[in-house]
């Protein structure tokens, strides 16, 4: 019967397989297509891997942040730069950055074929994508160095 449900979670899946959802008081504040849920939505194998993508982003800009620089492709445009700082940093940004999306699309295919029973975090799967310095990431003062 509608509104007799007390407050609870609007579920709806996206076209992506990512899951929406958004806390009602009861049940009459539904819209079409939106299921009824006492809890919170476990999250979905594409909500992981959206969740990843934009953690794992954000670990880049943070990375080359950490320099001085807006984001990595900020960083990555320097690449051909007279500067020799800002060329390395550039260098050593690009090769990274392609080797963490390469690794991380490997891991979101390995998930899709044989999907964890418990999703890790971003914060596990980003600690075991390759790290910076295996690519010459040296973290300086921001600016050039003389």
């Amino acid at each position: 019967m509608i509104g007799d449900m007390q407050a609870g979670y609007a579920v709806s899946t996206l076209a992506d397989g990512c899951t929406s959802w958004r806390a009602v008081a009861t049940d009459t504040e539904m819209l079409p297509g939106e299921i009824f849920a006492t809890e919170p939505p476990t999250p979905t194998l594409a909500d992981a891997a959206a969740a990843l993508t934009v953690d794992v982003q954000a670990w880049l800009d943070a990375t080359a942040g950490g320099n001085g620089y807006d984001s990595i492709a900020s960083c990555i445009s320097y690449r051909g730069s007279s500067v020799v700082q800002w060329n390395d940093d550039a260098t050593a940004a690009l090769t990274w950055r392609d080797a963490v999306w390469q690794a991380a699309f490997q891991w979101q295919q390995a998930a899709l074929a044989n999907p964890p029973v418990t999703f890790p975090t971003s914060a596990e799967v980003i600690a075991q994508l390759p790290q910076p310095e295996t690519f010459g990431w040296v973290t300086h003062q921001p600016g050039a160095t003389a």
